[in-house]
């Protein structure tokens, strides 16, 4: 069954699909611009799907799924597409559903590409140099690229600066090799025991640039202030729908009594968040070179108001205020949503039904497209 896995690996390379879904009883699933489309291939049953993940993975990951019901990992590997042998990456995550094994597996390019080609806004290049300390949190729901976007963020530093960055991940997507930085990339389960003693661990590590994967409880929270006050770069993600929404995602994770002092921390020591979601693009601009999903965004940068407006719960809802500002936002400084749908649709790119289909307020974009000032 190892063949019938690389036979989907080289399909997927061929119809540029961004996910694999294997479940049993049912044929593999693509994600194909966005959209999960089923394969012509006959369903699977559990023996089957055991038998293409199970060489996938080391014994010790395979007892984390026996024994929890789920893992994640990495797996690299040779396939054939058309006569030329192509090197693949996945991110494989394992768990059980209704008691048989299921697959998720997200197609990891490893080409890496720039800014120009994620066709990220120019605000995404400034970030990652804007200041020697601090944090940049890149914001998002499950498949809007945020691992991609950090992993370009580290890319662009890696190949101008010379630096040492230091990756805490799981699992590890993105390989980078060194070039003008050295490079340390450390996984869960392979590298260290745990998120919290690898984040005590890590500012011992004479880092310049740490990326932390994701911001997942206060620890991490605390692990990621705490080295940006001592002098460092911290990159990482959050799962949050707006920027705006970041800051009550974090301090959601504090009792009350911590909120002030939290408040306070993210105030000095945050660079940007920004946010971003993956939408398909027209047949037309794909003629053109576009790629098949592009990012909107929604880019809040800690300017001195910003700062002021962070350490006062009063002032929450004047954050998206600032965003939605037609006199101030720009793709290369603070924007909203908004904003950044409607200069997609005005190049082309997307269509007006997707564009306000994906706004959380689709009667502010409406009236921006008639331009009338909101």
């Amino acid at each position: 069954m190892a063949d019938h896995l690389h036979r989907l690996f080289a399909a997927a390379e061929q119809f540029d699909a961004s996910d694999i879904h294997l479940t049993c009883g049912e044929p593999a699933y693509f994600r194909l611009g966005g959209r999960l489309v089923a394969t012509k291939e006959e369903p699977l049953d559990e023996e089957e799907i055991i038998a293409c993940l199970r060489p996938t993975m080391t014994d010790a990951k395979w007892q984390h799924y026996v024994e929890r019901g789920y893992v994640d990992y990495a797996f690299e590997t040779d396939v054939d597409l058309a006569g030329e042998t192509r090197r693949v990456r996945y991110r494989m995550h394992l768990y059980r559903s209704r008691g048989s094994i299921t697959g998720a597996l997200r197609r990891i390019k490893l080409a890496m590409l720039d800014f120009e080609a994620l066709k990220l806004p120019p605000i995404y290049e400034k970030a990652a140099t804007l200041r020697p300390k601090g944090i940049v949190i890149v914001g998002g729901e499950t498949g809007s690229g945020k691992s991609t976007s950090l992993a370009c963020m580290l890319d662009y530093i890696n190949s101008r600066k010379p630096k040492h960055i230091v990756t805490i991940e799981d699992p590890i997507e993105y390989v980078l090799p060194n070039k003008m930085s050295k490079i340390n990339q450390r996984e869960l389960g392979e590298d260290f025991i745990d998120f919290p003693d690898a984040l005590r661990a890590v500012v011992r590590e004479d880092p310049d640039v740490i990326l932390i994967g994701e911001l997942r409880d206060s620890e991490t929270v605390r692990a990621a202030i705490a080295a940006a006050e001592t002098g460092h770069l911290v990159l990482t993600s959050l799962h949050t729908a707006t920027a705006p929404e970041a800051l009550h995602r974090i301090l959601y994770f504090f009792p009350p009594h911590e909120e002030m002092g939290v408040r306070q921390n993210l105030s000095s020591t945050l660079i940007a968040v920004m946010n971003q979601m993956l939408l398909p693009t027209l047949k037309e601009a794909q003629e053109q070179g576009v790629p098949t999903r592009v990012p909107a965004t929604e880019v809040l940068i800690n300017t001195s108001v910003v700062r002021e407006y962070l350490r006062d719960p009063e002032h929450d809802d004047d954050l998206a205020t600032i965003l939605s500002n037609p006199k101030t936002s720009s793709l290369a400084s603070s924007h909203d949503f908004n904003y950044s749908l409607k200069h997609l649709f005005e190049l082309g790119w997307v269509g007006r039904d997707v564009a306000v289909g994906a706004s959380m307020k689709p009667e502010q974009l409406d009236m921006l497209f008639r331009g009338v000032s909101v």
